[in-house]
C-alpha cells in the first residue's frame, strides 16, 4: 500500500493519535509516498478539464498540503496561484513543490480573504 518511502506503521499511530495540526505537521515529509495524496492520473486529468475552460488569471487551492493541486493550477492561472492549510509542515512542502505560489497557514473554515479581492 505505502512505498518504502512512505510513513512507518508506528510513524502513522503518532499522526493519527497527534491534533490534526500536529499529525500533519509530523507526516508531511513522507505524505507524498502515501495513497492519500492525489494521484498523478487525477492531476493530469485535472489540468486537461481546466485547459479548456481557462486560462484563469488566479488559483486557490483550499486545503493544499503538500501542494500537488497547485502544480495544477500553476499550469492554467497566468498571474497567482494561492494554496491555504492549517499545517505549517504541508506548506514548507508545498513551498518546496510551487516555490511561486502564495502561501496562507489558515483554517479552512474560517479562512482569512474576504470579497475574493485581497488575495491577490
Amino acid at each position: 500500500m505505502f512505498s518504502p518511502q512512505g510513513p512507518s506503521l508506528r510513524e502513522l499511530c503518532v499522526q493519527a493519535l497527534s491534533s490534526v495540526e500536529r499529525g500533519y505537521d509530523f507526516l508531511a515529509p513522507k505524505f507524498d509516498h502515501t495513497p492519500f495524496r492525489t494521484p498523478d492520473n487525477v492531476l493530469d486529468a485535472t489540468v486537461q478539464a481546466l485547459s479548456v475552460a481557462g486560462p484563469f488569471d488566479r488559483g486557490l487551492d483550499v486545503c493544499c498540503g503538500t501542494g500537488a493541486g497547485l502544480t495544477v493550477l500553476e499550469k492554467v492561472c497566468r498571474e497567482r496561484v494561492t494554496g491555504v492549510d492549517f499545517s505549517a509542515g504541508m506548506l514548507g512542502k508545498a513551498h518546496s513543490a510551487v516555490p511561486g505560489a502564495t502561501l496562507v497557514r489558515a483554517d479552512a473554515r474560517a479562512l482569512p480573504f474576504a470579497g475574493g479581492s485581497t488575495w491577490r
